[in-house]
């Protein structure tokens, strides 16, 4: 398997005077380079960023250069992925104070994750709705089937997130469904029936917030971060919502790959970022929200805030990943 990686220095050699991090590209990267920055001033030690497209080809590039990468960002189901191959080094969270410190319990303790990940944040997919042409009070995954809609509605092309959001439109746990043929149809019907109004997918975030921007949606499914920059841009007219059933969740997490030789000054890395100061700023760059402690209103503010994980769908990627070929093919014919 090829990779489009994008190096942006020279990789390999020794010693402490850097590290090598693996990031997402775009202002994700950015913000993350900021508070390393700050550390890199205090440590003295460079922080060298490369960044890739996805989940897919991180892990390509872990296996065909091993010891490259010290620190990536991962989503849940990076970690599933990488873990299936070895390729994520055992952690010590007592070597990162700060997380235990300044990340709310109940968001350190994830069920994804097993002793080789830090949980940074989570993104949501609700739906982000046009309040200059919507009337209806808009709240539930319910709300997105009305006539109104027909030919006005934009949808995620991508058949995990769809069906957690349709498993949840009709109170149910994404994660029982490999194991239950009735309510896979059930979902499946859920599916067809949202997809009625729909005039297009997308597949990367800014195709949604087009969409929206040019008037050819109504109502798109949507993640909040990206709304608040479309917000940002002048279009505060744009809301985003988490309805009421819940929604689809994409984290980002800190791994240290298996081959890293440089564990303990990425440690040293982490407990920076891990200060609470600069998760808050992290979070405002991001803008989405970290999960910090005496959580301030610059956080709670952000469109994905949530009070509690509960609050939100989670994917068990060990039973939802074997399936996942088939709900692919499925999905597709929905389309």
């Amino acid at each position: 398997m090829t990779t489009t990686i994008g190096l942006a220095g020279c990789m390999g050699g020794s010693g402490d005077d850097y590290i090598r991090y693996l990031g997402w590209g775009g202002n994700t990267q950015d913000s993350a380079a900021e508070i390393f920055e700050r550390w890199s001033e205090e440590s003295d030690v460079e922080v060298r960023h490369e960044s890739a497209g996805g989940d897919a080809e991180m892990i390509s590039y872990f296996q065909q250069n091993r010891g490259d990468v010290d620190l990536c960002l991962l989503s849940s189901y990076g970690v599933h992925l990488a873990r299936q191959e070895d390729l994520l080094s055992e952690v010590d969270y007592s070597e990162v104070p700060n997380y235990g410190e300044n990340m709310k319990e109940e968001w350190q303790d994830m069920p994804y994750i097993e002793n080789d990940a830090f949980f940074r944040d989570a993104l949501t997919q609700g739906y982000s709705i046009n309040t200059n042409e919507v009337d209806q009070e808009m709240a539930s995954w319910q709300d997105i089937k009305a006539d109104e809609f027909d030919g006005e509605l934009a949808l995620r092309d991508a058949a995990a997130s769809r069906f957690t959001n349709a498993a949840l439109a009709i109170g149910e746990d994404v994660n029982a469904i490999p194991d239950d043929d009735e309510l896979f149809d059930d979902v499946v019907a859920e599916l067809e029936a949202q997809h009625a109004n729909a005039f297009g997918l997308w597949g990367a975030g800014a195709e949604a917030m087009q969409y929206l921007r040019e008037e050819n949606a109504m109502v798109a499914e949507a993640w909040g971060g990206r709304t608040r920059a479309l917000q940002q841009d002048g279009y505060e007219h744009i809301e985003y919502i988490i309805p009421e059933e819940g929604a689809a969740t994409i984290t980002e997490d800190f791994v240290i790959p298996a081959d890293s030789e440089k564990k303990e000054t990425v440690y040293d890395l982490l407990d920076f970022v891990y200060q609470r100061e600069n998760l808050v700023d992290l979070s405002d760059m991001l803008g989405y929200p970290i999960p910090v402690v005496d959580t301030p209103d610059v956080i709670t503010n952000l469109p994905d805030y949530v009070d509690d994980p509960d609050d939100l769908a989670w994917v068990d990627w060990s039973v939802v990943d074997p399936v996942l070929d088939d709900w692919q093919e499925t999905f597709d014919q929905v389309k």
